[in-house]
């Protein structure tokens, strides 16, 4: 076969693709960018990072047993701490933003026994920064409490730097950065207590959301970002991380479909990480924050490091045959730190940026024996929107079409593609390009 018949034969296929009227070439939906976001991620602070777990470590423990009235030890400090500096930010938020609102709440544990040595009311912190249209939300959570081996030791050193002082550390960047920039819908950062004692604090806030009537599109719940090498064999990864993702409806549940748009976003953001979306609710002998989120029917994951160094994790601080156990600052890569916590504020600044998913998609020749699909939904005038397809056993979306917004607004959008070989969506896009979570055409 000669070089000038090859290169004849991919020219008639480009050829062929170009006057299909449908994808020329696959394309990943990553774009450019919007200006916004990409400023805020720049604002993302080693230093401040640095700071932040620092002092959260200095507070001895946090256990959530731990003194309450103490200045300078126990989670009572270590929830002061935290309200003290989202207070000073918010402050400064005064004319540029709405204000951000911080609450403490509390809730009561211990009445069934488990993992308490008394009944007592638990602190954990709700932290509020208002959308300029506030009618949907999104959440960032990680845990104030930390632990030794002994999960009742409410009094040993348990410094928590990295579970979950580097979850903490994402919540206070987003919070700092996100006090002087206004998006559109509400973010919140929940500061949540006890999730080593059982998820108990994050269990009552899906209970309060679920009560409430929160009008929540997704939750990241943050725990243990910030370790890049991996005990026993030693593989480090210091440009990976885990998005956990249960599949709540099947592959394209909405939890599902939340972190092909965390992973998307990375690609256009935070390029040098990647997002490794695995398909479980938790890692072995392990559950976290965004469980009880998932139970009450909100869409929720877990972003979690690539490698866990179990030496560190739930250890007693001490130093046996040269080996460092504890859980110390010194074990936080803070660089691999950082750029999880970019994915994190482009995330929610992305989707606090996008226009509502559209409503009624749909395969609308589904009843058809056919070799092409017709997708539709609900247009509205104005709207640009994007069709996406994916081969059935591929993970991630790629863009068919983008199709302007105008006052007679597409609706709906036919291409030679077999419905029996791929899943198509359709998502809309704000006009600086933020998408939305894509709409699976049933």
């Amino acid at each position: 076969m000669t070089r000038s018949f090859i290169l004849r034969a991919i020219l008639a296929v480009t050829v062929l693709l170009s006057a299909s009227g449908c994808a020329k070439t696959p394309s990943s939906t990553v774009s450019k960018g919007d200006p916004l976001i990409a400023g805020a991620v720049a604002q993302v602070s080693e230093d401040s990072i640095r700071t932040w777990i620092s002092e959260l470590v200095a507070f001895h423990t946090r256990h959530s047993l731990s003194s309450q009235d103490d200045s300078e030890k126990g989670i009572g400090a270590a929830v002061r701490y935290i309200t003290g500096r989202c207070g000073t930010w918010a402050e400064a938020s005064e004319g540029v933003r709405p204000e951000p609102q911080i609450e403490v709440v509390r809730f009561t544990a211990g009445e069934n026994g488990g993992r308490y040595d008394r009944v007592l009311s638990i602190p954990e912190i709700m932290v509020t920064l208002p959308g300029t249209k506030g009618d949907k939300e999104i959440l960032l959570s990680a845990h104030i409490d930390t632990r030794v081996a002994d999960v009742m030791d409410s009094t040993s050193f348990a410094p928590g730097a990295n579970d979950d002082g580097s979850g903490l550390a994402c919540l206070l960047e987003v919070v700092r950065i996100l006090s002087r920039i206004p998006l559109e819908q509400t973010v919140k950062c929940l500061f949540v207590s006890s999730e080593e004692q059982g998820l108990d604090g994050s269990r009552f806030m899906a209970g309060k959301a679920k009560a409430e009537g929160w009008p929540i599109i997704a939750m990241i719940n943050n725990d243990m970002i910030g370790n890049s090498e991996a005990s026993g064999t030693g593989l480090k990864e210091d440009h990976k991380v885990r998005l956990f993702s249960e599949s709540t409806r099947g592959e394209d549940s909405d939890p599902r479909q939340l972190a092909r748009y965390v992973r998307e976003t990375a690609e256009t953001y935070v390029p040098g990480q990647e997002v490794k979306i695995i398909y479980r609710n938790d890692r072995y002998r392990r559950s976290g924050d965004h469980t009880p989120f998932l139970r009450e029917g909100f869409t929720a994951v877990r972003m979690s490091e690539y490698c866990e160094n179990y030496d560190r994790t739930h250890q007693d601080v001490r130093t046996e045959n040269g080996i460092a156990y504890g859980d110390m600052i010194t074990g936080v890569d803070i660089p691999y730190l950082a750029r999880n916590i970019r994915i994190n504020l482009a995330t929610v600044m992305n989707l606090a940026q996008a226009p509502e998913r559209p409503a009624g998609a749909k395969i609308a020749n589904a009843g058809e024996l056919a070799n092409n699909t017709v997708i539709s939904w609900d247009a509205e005038a104005g709207m640009s929107y994007q069709v996406l397809y994916r081969e059935t056993d591929q993970p991630v979306w790629q863009i068919l079409e983008t199709l302007p917004g105008s006052d007679s607004p597409q609706d709906s959008f036919s291409c030679p593609l077999s419905k029996d070989n791929y899943f198509f969506a359709v998502r809309s896009l704000s006009p600086a390009g933020n998408p939305s979570l894509p709409s699976v055409a049933r």
